[in-house]
């Protein structure tokens, strides 16, 4: 369940409220909220399936009709785009770029992560060493090589890739060597290094629709025999979030390469560390693809 409060501001009668958005839980391909605004006294539904271009909204009360209550409305389509096929299509990278920092899950130099949650990302990399028992393992968007640096001192030999242009002057200096600057869907890896898992922590959801076919197909490449992924499915409010669909659609976006293993979320660790476990750790295996794929 997502719980958005964003201040507002009336600037032609000085007037102040707040407009709440709540909800988040997919039903097949459709995704709703309910929203409630103290400006204008507006209060409604907000219905997202990925299949179309925008929200639909359903006014329950309120002058949906008045101008400045439009422009409201109208805010709350654009806070909910990324789901919706088509938002970000042919956007320019660096726009997206823009939209969040490299460090995200770092905790190193510029690292805006709470401890708790680097104590949340520790538990969750012992239990990705004790249920996958992985020998060679690569970190996706791994900012400045916590999770590399964590890897290894569980003696697993772990690399990292990021697409930072400022990567080895914000890297963890005792990991740096073991970092490479690289882009999700363009890995400046190969199958000859011997990765047999991946690791894509808030990583999907990062990534325009149009280039989640290239990631997978660059997974796949690598020739990797697992990809952990804990995947955002409707976090709107984190702006680089450009990209949020239900679990059953990402399924099919990894296969025919990968697919998703039944029984390797662990939604109790995520409870107990006060997240949303719809948005925990989900583990997709090689399949076995026909050499015509």
């Amino acid at each position: 369940m997502i719980e958005v409060r964003i201040p507002l501001h009336d600037q032609g009668t000085g007037h102040r409220g707040e407009l709440r958005i709540a909800g988040g839980v997919w039903a097949g391909d459709v995704c709703a909220f309910e929203f409630v605004e103290t400006l204008h006294g507006m209060s409604g539904t907000a219905v997202c399936d990925w299949r179309e271009p925008e929200t639909r909204l359903f006014v329950d009360d309120g002058a949906a009709a008045d101008p400045s209550a439009n422009l409201l409305l109208d805010r709350i389509r654009t806070l909910l785009l990324p789901f919706h096929r088509g938002s970000w299509k042919r956007a320019a990278a660096a726009r997206i770029a823009a939209l969040h920092t490299c460090d995200h899950r770092g905790t190193g130099t510029g690292s805006t992560e709470s401890a708790r949650q680097a104590a949340f990302e520790k538990d969750v990399l012992d239990q990705v060493v004790r249920l996958g028992e992985p020998r060679k393992v690569l970190d996706v968007a791994c900012s400045v090589g916590e999770g590399v640096r964590q890897l290894r001192a569980r003696g697993v030999e772990a690399w990292g890739c990021d697409p930072s242009p400022d990567l080895h002057r914000i890297a963890l200096p005792d990991v740096a060597r073991w970092l490479r600057r690289g882009a999700v869907d363009a890995l400046p890896f190969g199958p000859e290094d011997g990765f047999d898992t991946l690791l894509a922590f808030d990583v999907f959801q990062h990534l325009a629709e149009d280039r989640i076919a290239r990631m997978v197909t660059e997974f796949a490449r690598l020739g990797v025999q697992r990809v952990v992924a804990r995947i955002a499915l409707c976090e709107f409010s984190d702006p680089g979030h450009v990209t949020l669909r239900p679990l059953s659609w990402w399924d099919r976006q990894m296969a025919p390469w990968f697919q998703r293993r039944a029984g390797k979320a662990l939604p109790e660790m995520a409870i107990a560390s006060g997240l949303d476990p719809a948005n925990f750790l989900r583990v997709y295996e090689l399949s076995k693809v026909p050499a015509a794929v």
